[in-house]
């Protein structure tokens, strides 16, 4: 693989890439980075130009240091000129939790740069403030945004050679057999960089979602109520993160829906069983041409 550095909305982003062809471009959520995608680029490398990025504020990417420089809009922005940096107009987009959420945003604003859509774990903008307003279940499973916005989360997060974040992320993975220990290092490094935590908790801070009874009983300000291209949902039935019932409803605000419910798997299905993952988009992408 190659990587390198792309200077886009006034930051520059490290990216990794491989493979030729026509555009596949990966988002990852938090706390990883662009690592958490290496068992989908060595498939799709095969037949793709895959590119997989750290997002703003992660591992080797640039870190602004306002929350400010965090909001949503800017998010989105950065993956606009991702695309075109790549000298496309559109791509296949595959994102997980927090890129997932900025992709989601992306297809209601500005759906033309989305040719086809592959969603790991990130629930639907429409159907998560709803779940957010009516599922008691949901505001506890993300109250732990609470405590990502505390101005001293990211010092708290990092103790002890980051061992809240080892206990929620990467020890799971290894008890499970899907991550060695070579690789919980390879993510205690990226999350050890220079004010790497911190800006990574910017996307909490910066989205008000705090107080949630006030959050969410503002209406969903987005362009578009209905989502054209052919979009796959593969989602981790044992998300502790996510209730299950935000996948109700979805197909009213996705025209072209394939969703793949994954039993017993949690936050990351891309990463806990690739195998399976990379051949549900095979299929899909073969199915979808």
């Amino acid at each position: 693989m190659q990587e390198g550095y792309v200077k886009v909305n006034d930051v520059n982003l490290h990216y990794v890439t491989e493979g030729e062809g026509e555009l596949m471009l990966f988002l990852h959520g938090f706390p990883y980075f662009w690592y958490n995608w290496h068992h989908q680029m060595e498939e799709f490398s095969k037949d793709y130009r895959v590119v997989a990025v750290d997002m703003r504020g992660y591992n080797l990417s640039d870190k602004p240091e306002e929350v400010s420089s965090y909001k949503m809009s800017i998010l989105v922005e950065d993956v606009k000129q991702l695309i075109e940096a790549f000298g496309e107009k559109d791509c296949i987009l595959v994102a997980h939790d927090w890129g997932g959420a900025i992709a989601w945003t992306l297809a209601y604003t500005e759906p033309d740069y989305v040719k086809q859509l592959i969603m790991f774990d990130a629930p639907h903008p429409y159907t998560f403030r709803r779940e957010l307003k009516e599922n008691p279940g949901q505001r506890e499973a993300s109250s732990y945004m609470g405590f990502f916005q505390r101005s001293d989360a990211h010092e708290k997060l990092l103790e002890n050679d980051a061992e809240r974040l080892r206990k929620m992320m990467t020890e799971p993975g290894k008890e499970k057999g899907y991550l060695t220990e070579a690789e919980e290092q390879k993510y205690v490094e990226a999350w050890m960089q220079p004010d790497a935590m911190k800006s990574m908790l910017h996307y909490y801070r910066a989205i008000s979602f705090y107080p949630f009874e006030k959050h969410v009983q503002q209406p969903l300000d987005l362009p578009y109520q209905m989502f054209e291209s052919p979009t796959l949902i593969i989602w981790g039935d044992a998300d502790p993160a996510f209730e299950n019932s935000n996948l109700d409803g979805v197909e009213d605000y996705v025209r072209d829906l394939t969703i793949h419910r994954m039993e017993g798997v949690s936050h990351a299905p891309h990463h806990e069983q690739p195998e399976t993952v990379n051949r549900y988009m095979r299929e899909f992408l073969r199915e979808k041409k």
